[in-house]
């Protein structure tokens, strides 16, 4: 999930948002300690240093050492409570659902009969109509927002969330999915695999290869091996037995303005964790067979079993191409037709509004609003008829509709990929609230007609 630009300029004043709260502004990092600077990384997300703060020196060195007692604080294995295996998946909002719709039916079409969790990111991404429809599935929401508040993360939006959610799943063992990956045959035998019973955990080759030159690797204080790159699409893992190895990488995701600028995402996150703590894993041998915007995983006899739309996702809002060698395509449209026909498309869209609801939307249909993040920028906004946000349109501001809450009117904005802010208006005729993702801002949209 991306952020606003961050500011140029050789300034050196890190910016500290606390918990996702109001942003407070701390000295400049030169003079002081690494400690001291690993104990401000530490305190919460960072926003703002020069633009190279990531390769400088101290904080390298302070992030070396935060990784350092993080491997000395490993916390116990959760014994009790916990389920022998299941699915997880993470996915939600408007980009997401539809991926996620078509890898639970497939997974349940091919005889897949383990529990499957769909972790999401609070409001933003799901709301009861799609918890209902996906939990027809049989298949248990978690809210990973909701369950920061018993275990809190530094950082937690996209990808981090994989991380977060392998080391808090209830499962002993656990097949951990992309949203936008289609399994081709029933992937449970994986867990009874002699490659995974000697190591403990699967993962699957990518592309690339780390060169020697990269700094993940004295960053991570890992030696250099000649080895592919992790693709972290499809995962399999015993909790258990990969316990250290998957609270590290939590650790360097929850870093994760620091750590995503030396690796892309959370993919080497695991690779650099497992081998920093000399963790044994399996990999298939044969490399990813390419499909145009899909990547196809095999097992250890080299049969297809994944096939990852990572550059070709789902969606409902545009006729979806077709890809040559893709296995199982017309079952997966059909799978998203069932969709189409029982979701509107979108978090927090209201196909059916109640009178009071359809009242105030007709107030809103056709008006050009100011629309202000606070401390930030402000721009215009034409909320037009049909629920599409006109002039001021952007990735984060796409559609518009509203529901009524706890008897109130509410206006919800959405973006490509999932709710950006619920507004409530005042009695000044301004719609007030904030973000619900990235820098959280208050929101102000105030008549400009």
């Amino acid at each position: 999930m991306g952020r606003l630009p961050a500011r140029g300029g050789a300034g050196v004043a890190v910016r500290v948002a606390r918990g996702g709260g109001a942003v407070s502004h701390v000295d400049g990092v030169d003079g002081g300690s690494v400690d001291e600077l690993a104990r401000r990384f530490a305190a919460g997300l960072v926003g703002e240093l020069r633009g190279d703060w990531q390769a400088l020196p101290d904080v390298v060195e302070a992030h070396r050492r935060l990784a350092e007692a993080a491997e000395r604080s490993v916390p116990e294995f959760p014994e009790g409570g916990t389920r022998p295996r299941g699915v997880v998946i993470c996915g939600g909002g408007r980009k997401y659902f539809p991926c996620a719709w078509v890898c639970v039916r497939m997974l349940r079409h091919l005889g897949c009969g383990l529990p499957i969790q769909l972790w999401h990111l609070g409001e933003r991404e799901m709301d009861d109509p799609m918890r209902a429809l996906i939990e027809s599935l049989g298949v248990e929401c978690v809210d990973g927002e909701a369950l920061r508040e018993a275990h809190p993360a530094r950082l937690l939006n996209g990808w981090e969330l994989k991380a977060y959610a392998l080391v808090h799943a209830p499962f002993d063992e656990v097949l951990l999915l992309d949203a936008d990956n289609v399994a081709v045959v029933e992937p449970s035998f994986l867990f009874e695999t002699p490659e995974y019973r000697e190591a403990g955990a699967v993962f699957w080759p990518d592309f690339g290869r780390l060169a020697p030159e990269r700094s993940i690797w004295s960053v991570c204080g890992v030696e250099y091996r000649d080895e592919p790159e992790f693709e972290s699409g499809q995962i399999v893992v015993d909790r258990r037995r990969c316990w250290a190895p998957l609270n590290l990488a939590l650790h360097y995701n929850e870093h994760s303005d620091f750590y995503y600028h030396h690796v892309h995402g959370d993919k080497e996150t695991f690779h650099l964790a497992f081998r920093r703590l000399g963790a044994p894993y399996a990999m298939p041998p044969t490399p990813i067979y390419a499909l145009d915007g899909c990547m196809c995983q095999h097992d250890f006899e080299g049969n297809r079993v994944f096939q990852h739309r990572n550059m070709d996702k789902w969606r409902l809002d545009v006729p979806n191409r077709r890809i040559y060698g893709f296995l199982y395509e017309d079952l997966c449209r059909k799978f998203l037709e069932e969709l189409r026909s029982l979701w509107p498309g979108s978090p927090h869209c209201n196909p059916a509004p109640n009178e009071r609801e359809a009242g105030v939307a007709a107030e809103l249909e056709g008006r050009r609003f100011r629309y202000r993040r606070v401390g930030h920028d402000e721009r215009f906004l034409k909320l037009q008829p049909g629920g599409a946000i006109g002039e001021g349109a952007d990735a984060c501001e796409r559609l518009w509709s509203v529901h009524e809450v706890d008897g109130r009117p509410a206006l919800s904005i959405v973006g490509d990929a999932c709710k950006t802010c619920t507004l409530r208006r005042g009695n000044d005729g301004v719609w007030r609230g904030h973000w619900l993702v990235h820098e959280r801002m208050p929101i102000e949209l105030t008549p400009a007609d």
